[in-house]
């Protein structure tokens, strides 16, 4: 449950953090920009419309590149794709001056959103690498298997520039905003607040994830055992920080802005006008050099045409790329899969589930209600797989195996009881795992079972073709 409700919380951060500077900007721009007097209106609701519910899908279209593992080159063409629904949509209602500025918008809001968002998923990655380990496994793990976590270091620096640079961008638009008298509104103030407060939560993470990658290399994991009260007194810490920051701020300021203004006009008025110098030339001169180079430089009808031919030949050519690099990825192997094995709708349910847990799990009472619950039934297969261990009487090497493959499904035995799978003592493990009618489950589970019987331990490729289709599953 905890790490449902950092999943989601941290997809919010990305969504509030962007959408709020966005909206800011066109908010405080809107009356500069537009124009009624000659019927030019750039920004007004449709353009905030817009901007959100671009925000909303640019939020889920990225977790569903995340989870397909797409290449980089697909944010080229999504947004591609995008954009030229978005010029159809203002071409049908009618609202044919926004394209002016919302293509502009838009791509700077989807890869803002793209780059805020892949820290998240190098997070997620490095915590499911040491989803299976604790203790002195997870220390040894992390000892020889490092490459996780030094992206996640890697990007967390790239993330603090991006931080730093979108704070600046925000306090350049209020201030040029200010000088160009924009719309400053009570809506605007507020959405300077969530930009503000989201930007704050997000460093507070990086935070978190340098934690992270600390303790993991300890042997500790999930120190952190209650997001949803960390989150309250973060928000406690702003509004006091706030509160106290307007009583003692006051309109004698030591930079103004009508100072600015004040030098301007000064610099102006000590500027004069320099004198144009007599610049006569004689024209005939310049008529008989021109007849002249004109009679010289007269170049044959085979040159031109093999230059219009060269011209038009390099036309094509970028054309057709274009044209590929766009169209090729909805005929990949990759594309028919995502919607024959009903990949969006599966994510659509499981988001679904998720955004109700989360929500369940901020006004719940008790945090730690819905993990207990959920965990029951995994903490009985765990002793009736320890139990059937001692019977049979395996090797050290067999029971240290079974432990960990143990580990990982009573995760899915977890999930699953968060979905409505429930599991019984009385089945066996694959049994169980065909109760998900889902490849990934049932290979799962045979994987398991030849575990469980085989006197051999699995190969390596066998242990973690487990692992991952049991990650497929609670995907």
């Amino acid at each position: 449950m905890e790490s449902r409700f950092s999943r989601i919380f941290e997809r919010l951060l990305v969504f509030s953090t962007v959408v709020s500077l966005m909206l800011t900007a066109a908010s405080v721009f809107s009356t500069v920009i537009n124009n009624p007097e000659v019927e030019r209106i750039l920004i007004d609701w449709f353009t905030y419309a817009v901007i959100i519910g671009a925000g909303i899908l640019f939020t889920l279209i990225l977790q569903i590149f995340a989870l397909e593992k797409i290449h980089p080159a697909m944010h080229i063409v999504f947004i591609f794709f995008f954009i030229i629904g978005i010029l159809v949509l203002c071409y049908f209602t009618g609202k044919r001056n926004a394209p002016y500025v919302l293509i502009f918008i838009l791509l700077i809001q989807y890869f803002l959103q793209a780059g805020i968002n892949e820290l998240f998923i190098f997070h997620d990655a490095f915590m499911a690498d040491c989803e299976i380990y604790e203790g002195k496994e997870l220390e040894k793990f992390l000892f020889h298997n490092n490459l996780s976590a030094i992206d996640l270091t890697e990007k967390i620096k790239g993330q603090q520039a991006i931080m730093f640079a979108v704070s600046v961008a925000m306090f350049i638009v209020l201030v040029f905003g200010k000088l160009s008298e924009g719309l400053f509104t009570w809506l605007t103030i507020i959405l300077v607040m969530i930009f503000y407060l989201s930007l704050l939560l997000c460093c507070f993470m990086l935070g978190i994830f340098k934690n992270d990658i600390y303790y993991a290399f300890l042997g500790f994991k999930n120190y952190v055992q209650n997001g949803r009260k960390l989150f309250g007194a973060i928000l406690l810490i702003a509004a006091i920080s706030g509160t106290a920051g307007a009583l003692l701020s006051s309109e004698n300021a030591i930079i103004k802005i009508e100072y600015i203004q004040e030098y301007k006009e000064a610099h102006e008025a000590d500027v004069k006008t320099p004198e144009i110098p007599d610049s006569s030339f004689d024209l005939d001169f310049v008529n008989d050099l021109h007849e002249k180079l004109g009679r010289d430089e007269k170049s044959s009808w085979i040159v031109e045409l093999i230059g219009e031919i060269i011209k038009w030949l390099i036309i094509f050519v970028f054309a057709g790329l274009g044209l590929v690099f766009f169209i090729r990825p909805f005929f990949s192997k990759h594309f028919r899969i995502f919607w024959k094995e009903g990949h969006l709708l599966k994510f659509l349910h499981d988001l679904w589930q998720e955004v109700k847990e989360f929500f369940r799990y901020i006004f719940s009472k008790d945090s730690k209600v819905s993990d207990s619950y959920s965990t029951v039934q995994g903490k009985k297969f765990h002793d009736s797989m320890m139990d059937f261990l001692k019977k049979a009487k395996r090797s050290k090497e067999k029971v240290a195996e079974i432990d960990r493959l143990t580990k990982v499904f009573m995760k899915l035995i977890d999930w699953g009881e968060a979905h409505e799978i429930k599991y019984s003592v009385n089945l066996a493990p694959a049994e169980y795992t065909s109760l998900f009618k889902s490849e990934n489950a049932s290979l799962a589970g045979s994987l398991f079972e030849k575990a469980l019987y085989d006197k051999n331990v699995l190969t390596a490729q066998e242990e973690k073709a487990f692992i991952d289709a049991i990650n497929m599953v609670m995907r």
